[in-house]
């Protein structure tokens, strides 16, 4: 059996670049939308203080039990014959500053909060003695509602101690067990853990709840990032450029534009235009440079994670909206 190498659990914070830029344009993409692509400049200086996390695309979250008690923290000891192991849950991981290969908790929990995209739940197991290629083979189950919900196997480097685990969890109660990889019945230990109830709603993209931003129509955006110009009402056919704000900077996202005719109730009705736009890794503001035009109407433009694009509209999940007016 070949070896199997530990995974080791780090957070790492990107580091925040203050300089603006142009970005180059970017190749068109061509998919059902018929999407543009939009000339742009991205800022990656965030107004506020930021938080950082990898991005994945967001779950769908299921209906959350009424109540949901928590559970104070702490650890569980188990064994598979004279495999001991101690499992410690948390909310933050980290590498052990004293061993080459060991990782550990630093925000020991039992509950957790659901963050939408962002891994929520975490686990370190202690081996006693530590694992070797002769050592018994284990992995995780997840359950929820009595059903396996996911499960991952525990590897490990030889000279370690420990290894870890991570789970994208949705709110709910949930049931851990260290098993056998070859025969679930064989259960080393059980654990119980929660997720607590989401207190964000619609989500822009990961945690990040919808609406944070703000969105302008301006002529153009000055090298000092002030929009020039900016009007909820313009001249029909005339060339305008986008940009929005946020009130701390996202990483990783490709972003775009999405936009819309409304209907005399004000909803959304026709989809106009989507525009794809990237944000070079990290930015809390950017904005067009081409100069988009449209006819006389009113419109409904979002600034959206890319994954939320639709051509329907009426969109919970964005970075802003705003109305514009063109006569």
């Amino acid at each position: 059996m070949n070896k199997k190498k530990l995974v080791l659990i780090m957070l790492a914070a990107a580091s925040l670049a203050s300089a603006q830029f142009k970005m180059p344009k970017l190749s068109d993409v061509k998919d059902k939308l018929n999407q543009k692509t939009a000339p742009a400049k991205v800022n990656a200086s965030a107004p506020a203080a930021e938080t950082a996390a990898p991005v994945t695309s967001q779950p769908a979250q299921p209906a959350a039990p009424a109540t949901i008690t928590p559970i104070a923290a702490g650890s569980t000891k188990g064994a598979m014959g004279a495999q001991g192991m101690e499992l410690t849950m948390c909310e933050k991981p980290g590498r052990d500053t004293q061993s080459r290969w060991d990782v550990l908790c630093l925000k020991p929990a039992r509950t957790f909060q659901y963050q939408g995209s962002v891994t929520n739940v975490f686990g370190i197991v202690k081996f006693t003695p530590a694992l070797t290629n002769e050592s018994v083979r284990l992995k995780v189950n997840v359950f929820k509602n009595g059903v396996l919900d996911e499960y991952r196997e525990i590897t490990f480097q030889t000279g370690g101690k420990t290894a870890g685990f991570s789970f994208t969890k949705t709110p709910g109660a949930y049931v851990l067990k260290i098993v056998d990889q070859y025969d679930d019945d064989k259960i080393a230990l059980t654990e119980n853990f929660v997720v607590m109830p989401d207190t964000v709603g619609d989500r822009a993209t990961r945690n990040i709840a919808s609406g944070i931003g703000k969105l302008m129509v301006c002529s153009t955006i000055d090298d000092n990032w002030k929009c020039v110009g900016e009007s909820t009402t313009w001249a029909a056919n005339q060339p305008f450029n986008l940009y929005v704000r946020l009130p701390q900077a996202i990483e990783g996202t490709v972003a775009g534009w999405a936009i819309f005719k409304q209907l005399p109730d004000g909803t959304d009705g026709v989809f106009v235009e989507d525009l794809l736009q990237g944000t070079n890794g990290r930015a809390a503001y950017w904005a067009t440079t081409n100069g988009n035009r449209l006819p006389a109407g009113k419109y409904t433009i979002y600034s959206i994670a890319w994954p939320e694009r639709a051509t329907i509209g009426n969109l919970k999940n964005y970075f802003a909206k705003t109305t514009l007016t063109v006569k």
